[in-house]
């Protein structure tokens, strides 16, 4: 399958990245669920939300945005920072939007402020199991290139597309497993991220004074989607980008702590 040959470094360590990036939210719900007795439905009704707004309604807007056949579209896609400006700014208002509609809806009567913890593990932690699940698609077509299976991928497709599909896994054919634990690493900052942009949420659906919120959320959010541009324009590495997440996630975790405090019990 052109020049393409998955290491068995690259392999194994796609498979453990898959698997914790699966395990590591489920593993977070039992031990809070355990420590707090709280209930399933905030958890339910976050993972729910993250794939109704993240993935399903984001889809059209999307679409038309960047892929389709017209003017803004071959304008923005053309320009790596109209890009990730725009899938910022679509993440935040989509998904910042569903938390404030499940507060308000599904989740109104649920008005202690644990719930909002665990509508983010649910937001967050179903987010990094959905793309462990997608990212399974990788190692399985790097075992079956290796044995000569890999006629059976490209079947079907025209010479654009068996192109773009080389390129692509020709950026996991020879990872290491640290490389890959990198990538699993940064799922820890993006569930800590939307756990706190839950807490901001909720505090903004309960309470008036703090409706300011939810528009800082969307922000904030933009934001920090935004900032791995600088590694998608080959301006920083791989690790820099996790440690600029990383920054921007602690400092809205303390902030979103600062705010947890003060909600009523």
């Amino acid at each position: 399958m052109g020049n393409v040959h998955f290491t068995d470094e690259a392999i194994t360590g796609l498979i453990i990245q898959c698997v914790l990036m699966i395990i590591i939210p489920v593993i977070l719900f039992i031990v809070w669920k355990i420590k707090t007795h709280e209930k399933v439905l905030p958890v339910i009704i976050g993972a729910a939300t993250w794939f109704l707004f993240a993935i399903i309604l984001k889809l059209a807007p999307a679409y038309f945005l960047l892929q389709a056949d017209n003017p803004i579209a071959k304008t923005i896609s053309g320009n790596i920072w109209y890009t990730m400006i725009l899938a910022g700014v679509l993440a935040g208002v989509f998904e910042e939007t569903g938390r404030f509609i499940a507060f308000k809806t599904v989740l109104r009567k649920y008005e202690h402020r644990r719930s909002s913890i665990s509508y983010g593990i649910g937001h967050g932690g179903f987010e990094s199991a959905y793309i462990g699940v997608q990212m399974i698609a990788f190692p399985i077509m790097g075992i079956m290139i290796n044995s000569g299976m890999g006629d059976q991928i490209t079947a079907g497709m025209d010479e654009a597309a068996k192109a773009a599909l080389f390129a692509q896994l020709g950026q996991y054919a020879n990872l290491t497993i640290p490389e890959c634990l990198l990538g699993v690493f940064e799922r820890i900052p993006s569930i800590v991220t939307h756990i706190a942009f839950s807490v901001l949420v909720f505090a903004a659906a309960r309470e008036k004074k703090y409706f300011f919120l939810y528009p800082v959320a969307i922000l904030i959010h933009a934001f920090v989607d935004f900032s791995t541009v600088f590694y998608q324009a080959g301006m920083i590495p791989m690790w820099g980008a996790e440690l600029i997440i990383t920054g921007f996630a602690a400092a809205t975790a303390y902030f979103a702590w600062k705010i947890y405090r003060k909600l009523k019990q």
